[in-house]
């Protein structure tokens, strides 16, 4: 039996502020690995705007969400003319508009930062022409949606009325198609490039961010599938699940640098003890090794195991010395280099 609609209210608000506290500390981690160690390394200033603003918009939803449960239990929810649950049902009150266009506003946000890595990835711009009529018509559906709510007459409670369920079910189907296509295309581009870049790049690190990539992009499409079915089954439900999506969608967002920053970070440490080598940033690079002979020339070579030195004494020995030197060549924004080079260049700068 599903719970009378001021228990999910409760039910909502209890998990909203659970995963908001998830989403803040995900912010924070987040700050943190964006802006440590870049003296040599642009901060990738994109990242740090939107991350701002999804928990800053999630904020302002639970805000709204308590001011809700506040007047709902405590102030006009006792004179509404459908009690309690009549004024929560009521999809016309400006704080339910100013909920949804937060909402809305998220998950324009999000997309539009999928399409923008998918993009720096592969730096083509028709390749994200798809994803971008999605964006379009996931804008048009947000607008749609927030207008007819806007102009429902007042006590409406029915959101699963003709003139709100068209706009909604647009609004969920093109954030779904749109975020589906864009990580797609994101996940395979990094494959391809991880599969070419082996020998120039350490090839676990993009696995890394391949995996943590099409697992956030997995966790938000379940999320939007779930409440699409949960609205086209007119269950009240989804009054819950628009709640909880708002922290999600900023947890998604973060997850993915966290995830990386984290396993790099693990990674730099067992680097360090064994090589002194400490990668700055996401930790993705490039090893050029270096061999100088004795006639002068110089034999550029991908990363490798390091060759035995003949001894002196041997005949190689006399007719060759071998100095190996590792140099360690950031990704910014700046620099020349092989395709290979410049694909994971662009990895690095999405993220």
């Amino acid at each position: 039996m599903v719970a009378s609609i001021p228990e999910l209210t409760i039910y909502a608000g209890t998990l909203q502020s659970l995963l908001y506290g998830v989403a803040v500390l995900m912010f924070v981690l987040t700050m943190w690995i964006l802006v440590q160690n870049r003296s040599r390394q642009e901060v990738n200033k994109t990242m740090i705007l939107t991350s701002f603003l999804l928990i800053l918009l999630a904020t302002a939803e639970l805000a709204v969400n308590i001011v809700r449960l506040q007047t709902g239990f405590m102030k006009e929810g006792m004179s509404h003319p459908g009690g309690t649950e009549g004024y929560f049902l009521d999809v016309s009150r400006p704080t339910y508009v100013a909920k949804s266009t937060l909402y809305n506003a998220q998950t324009l946000i999000l997309d539009a930062a999928v399409i923008y890595r998918t993009f720096v990835v592969w730096r083509k711009w028709y390749v994200v022409v798809f994803p971008g009529l999605g964006w379009l018509a996931l804008l048009a559906s947000t607008v749609g949606v927030n207008h007819a709510l806007d102009n429902l007459p007042f006590n409406s409670t029915n959101v699963f009325g003709p003139t709100t369920a068209g706009w909604i079910v647009s609004a969920y189907a093109t954030t779904l198609v749109t975020n589906i296509s864009a990580t797609s295309l994101l996940a395979w581009r990094i494959w391809r490039v991880n599969s070419r870049s082996t020998g120039y790049v350490s090839t676990d690190r993009l696995s890394v961010v391949l995996h943590v990539v099409i697992e956030s992009g997995l966790l938000y499409s379940i999320t939007i599938i779930v409440a699409l079915i949960i609205f086209l089954a007119n269950s009240p439900v989804i009054f819950l699940f628009l709640d909880i999506i708002s922290p999600i969608i900023s947890i998604v967002f973060n997850l993915i640098v966290v995830r990386i920053g984290l396993a790099v970070t693990a990674k730099s440490v067992s680097s360090r003890t064994h090589s002194g080598h400490v990668p700055s940033g996401l930790g993705i690079r490039v090893d050029v090794h270096q061999q100088h002979h004795s006639d002068g020339d110089l034999d550029f070579e991908r990363s490798r195991p390091r060759m035995k030195v003949p001894t002196r004494d041997s005949k190689a020995g006399r007719d060759m010395q071998m100095q190996e030197l590792t140099t360690k060549v950031e990704f910014t924004e700046s620099g020349t280099g092989t395709d290979e080079e410049q694909d994971t260049k662009g990895v690095a700068r999405a993220f």
